[in-house]
């Protein structure tokens, strides 16, 4: 993740904020538009159908990297860092939706590229002996501002 490049397309400075991530929970899905049916009393079939909502991408992912780093990196609120053996800190209100470049890569190497993507975090911390705290990271990828960009690009692996 990192910077939306200047011209509005891939950023290129991008850098590994959250590391592994939770088993299952990661996704990029395009979700279905809406639609609404027109009806006429002479048919039982639909006379038409119109679009009402266009389909939307949508991208989740889970993490246990709860860090303070992390989480400002993410819009989380103000880093610190620890100085003195003390540990870093964040201060921590409403996370914040930030506009990143995201590239995530699969187990098996085909690549993602989204130049542009509203990214929101919501940090669980679980405090129970069995359960990790985490953070749940939804984002939505919008159209890039720099022309004959496509909101997403894969790449195979290479064979």
């Amino acid at each position: 993740m990192g910077a939306i490049a200047e011209d509005g397309g891939m950023g290129t400075a991008l850098t590994e904020i959250l590391g592994d991530t939770v088993k299952g929970s990661a996704s990029l899905v395009l979700n279905e538009g809406t639609t609404e049916t027109v009806e006429v009393e002479e048919y039982d079939e639909a006379f038409d159908e119109v679009d009402t909502a266009p389909a939307k991408w949508a991208f989740q992912l889970e993490s246990y990297n709860v860090s303070a780093k992390a989480l400002s990196d993410l819009g989380g609120g103000e880093f610190t860092a620890g100085s003195g053996g003390a540990g870093d800190s964040i201060d921590i209100d409403v996370p914040e939706a930030i506009e990143l470049s995201v590239q995530i890569e699969t187990r098996n190497g085909a690549k993602f590229d989204i130049p542009r993507m509203k990214v929101r975090i919501k940090p669980q911390f679980d405090f129970m002996k069995a359960q990790y705290g985490k953070v749940i990271i939804t984002g939505t990828p919008l159209k890039p501002t720099k022309a004959g960009v496509a909101t997403i690009k894969k790449t195979d692996a290479a064979a």
